[in-house]
Formats: structure tokens, sequence, C-alpha cells
């Protein structure tokens, strides 16, 4: 007589139910894993852009700029006077000193972020001169999506352009 070696249908089913339970429990905690993920790239994507303004601006000795676009896809995409964030935003030089975006002086394009409700400010824009320093001044930028509770992120641009990131609550 030979022993038969593999599993039992009962065994089978009490592992797949195990699985089940496991996942069932670890799925919507990797879930917030996920969406904190994207708050914290979409965070640092934008600082990202400040800085990129900030050395543009010293590399050119020209004004650079950071600023709400709502064309961004355009393909000489221009500032909009929102302060509304979500839609994208470009990073641009000044190089011709004539305060007007062409084609050789957009030095990135930002799409909208992605699964974010609200990016807003109170600022439309940032503009460094050839020193590196803000010529607006600050700003704070509010980072949220669906959740409440202290999941979003506050970006805080002090009066000489340099930037903080920390948590905030939504609503």
């Amino acid at each position: 007589m030979q022993r038969q070696k593999g599993f039992s249908l009962i065994e089978l089913m009490v592992t797949i139910a195990i699985g089940a339970i496991i996942l069932s429990v670890g799925v919507p905690s990797f879930r917030s894993v996920v969406m904190d993920n994207r708050l914290v790239t979409q965070a640092n994507q934008f600082v990202t852009s400040i800085n990129l303004a900030r050395s543009t601006a010293v590399r050119y000795q020209r004004n650079a700029t950071v600023c709400a676009s709502a064309n961004f896809d355009a393909a000489v995409p221009t500032c909009s006077a929102s302060t509304d964030w979500s839609n994208g935003w470009i990073v641009w030089v000044d190089k011709d000193r004539d305060l007007v975006t062409d084609a050789a002086e957009v030095v990135a394009v930002f799409g909208p972020a992605t699964d974010t409700l609200a990016f807003t400010s109170t600022a439309t824009g940032f503009t460094y001169d050839a020193r590196g320093f803000s010529l607006a001044g600050g700003g704070d930028f509010a980072l949220c999506d669906g959740r409440t509770a202290e999941t979003g992120r506050l970006i805080r641009v002090n009066s000489v352009g340099r930037t903080n990131i920390s948590r905030q609550g939504c609503s």
C-alpha cells in the first residue's frame, strides 16, 4: 500500500479561508499607505520644481518663475492667475526679459496631480531673481486627497524661497 502525497480538499479550503481573512485585513491598510505615498510624491515633485526654478534663475542670471497653468499640455504653456495648482504648473525662465512665456524659455512642465482632490495656495506663482531669492514673498500650499484627519501635506515656501513640508489636516 502506497501513501498518497498532496493536500486534501479540507486542508485546501482552510488555507484559502485563512488567506481571505488576511487579505481582507491587509488590503485596506495597504491602500492608505499607497495614498500617503502619492501625497508625499506629489509634495516632493512640487518642491523639486521650486528648487529647479531657483537654480535656473541663478544659472541663467534671469528671473525664473513657477506658476499654476491651466494649459500645461499646450505647445507653449502659459501661467494662469489661478490659485488652484491641481491642473498643473510650469517652470520657466524669462531669458529675453519680455515677461511672456516662449517655447525656448519653458524649463519643465508638470501635469495635474493624480488622485488629489485639492492642491491650492494663496499664491499664483513664485519668481526668483538672479541671486535665487524670491521676489514675491512666501506662500502656503495645501495638498489633500479624499481622506480627512492629518493625511494632507502643507508645503510652506518662506519669503526667501526655501521650502518646508509638514502634515496638515484636511476636511
